[in-house]
């Protein structure tokens, strides 16, 4: 079994006065949800070469995101995190919205859900160390249980009776630690390589945020 976490990014752009398509979800109407969302972010500032992760999603990459790509999400979640006194980067605590996709024999098995972002990777790592007790990374969650060095995922029996996006095929999956761990420590090494791209933009646009790559990965409370 060849398992992998995929670190990606959430762009969404439903601000931009573009027709929503007719029908949904997306992954039944790719065509007309890539279109879409491809409009959606060209219109608020991306390029055209934005590609998703998957068909129609809203889930990037990090790796295959553009410096310019990657300016205007810097610009935009800088925008998404103000707080009422309106503070300009000093309310800049949060990691990019996100999340990892858990790949395994080359399908994509499980996305990032509501309220995940790219500081969960300190869950997964938990997990595949077996210190996780409650696996918490947004809703829903699958249950996960460890049983003779693997870790299972249930995602039906799960405390909130939420539905997947997009659903999950497996109502089940056993994956070794050991495997798991692997998986972290690529996604670790794509997130350094990250974060030193987001360390070159800082400098080259002159941002001058302190700790820019720490606060959009890690989170303000987390590094």
């Amino acid at each position: 079994m060849k398992v992998e976490l995929i670190p990606v990014i959430e762009i969404t752009s439903y601000d931009q006065e573009v027709q929503m398509p007719e029908h949904g979800p997306y992954w039944k109407f790719p065509n007309d949800w890539e279109n879409y969302h491809r409009l959606s972010n060209i219109k608020a500032g991306y390029s055209n070469g934005l590609k998703p992760y998957a068909k129609a999603s809203s889930f990037y990459r990090v790796s295959e995101i553009s410096d310019v790509d990657i300016m205007k999400a810097i610009e935009r979640e800088i925008e998404r995190q103000q707080t009422e006194e309106k503070n300009g980067v000093e309310d800049l605590v949060c990691s990019f919205n996100g999340g990892y996709v858990l790949k395994i024999d080359n399908e994509d098995i499980y996305f990032p859900q509501c309220c995940c972002g790219l500081d969960d990777i300190r869950e997964w790592e938990d997990l595949a160390n077996g210190q996780c007790i409650y696996f918490s990374i947004g809703h829903p969650v699958p249950h996960v249980t460890e049983k003779n060095g693997a870790i299972c995922f249930d995602f039906v029996n799960t405390q909130l009776r939420e539905s997947f996006v997009p659903p999950v095929i497996q109502p089940t999956i056993e994956i070794e630690k050991a495997k798991l761990m692997l998986a972290v420590q690529k996604a670790k090494n794509e997130l350094q390589i990250f974060a030193d791209r987001l360390k070159a933009i800082n400098q080259r646009e002159n941002l001058n945020i302190p700790d820019l790559d720490k606060i959009l990965i890690w989170g303000v409370d987390n590094y």
